[in-house]
């Protein structure tokens, strides 16, 4: 025997408290895939398809092997790939400490400016001036 659910008192499921056209209605960890993706695009733009053979990634904290010249918790960090193929390493950004570290920084914003900028002068070997597009 089949019965159907019915909601006799309407205390049943609600919907969304907030709507999806407000910023609350993203979270913590897409707020800053956001922010990073525009980073990255404005820094695409300046470089042009030197970028395009690098892959970029967002992890929630750093592994817990550190490189031995490491010291602290890293923000970031370039793995370089070791078969010659279309795609020559993996920029990864760790949320959790950028966004940690955003929090005591007077600019947020320039702060993860700062984290791309210096990550991609490293790769690069230039100085981070070169490649800032402000």
């Amino acid at each position: 025997m089949h019965r159907k659910h019915r909601d006799r008192h309407g205390r049943g499921l609600r919907g969304p408290i907030l709507p999806d056209t407000v910023p609350g209605w993203r979270t913590r960890a897409q707020a800053f895939d956001d922010a990073l993706a525009r980073e990255l695009t404005a820094f695409r733009r300046h470089l042009g398809e030197s970028l395009d053979r690098y892959d970029f990634a967002v992890l929630d904290v750093p592994t817990a092997d550190r490189a031995p010249w490491e010291s602290g918790v890293p923000l970031a960090r370039y793995l370089p790939f070791e078969r010659p193929s279309k795609i020559r390493g993996r920029f990864i950004f760790y949320r959790h400490p950028i966004e940690q570290a955003m929090r005591n920084h007077q600019a947020p914003r320039n702060f993860l400016h700062e984290v791309v900028l210096n990550q991609l002068a490293m790769v690069f070997e230039v100085e981070p001036d070169q490649l800032d597009y402000r």
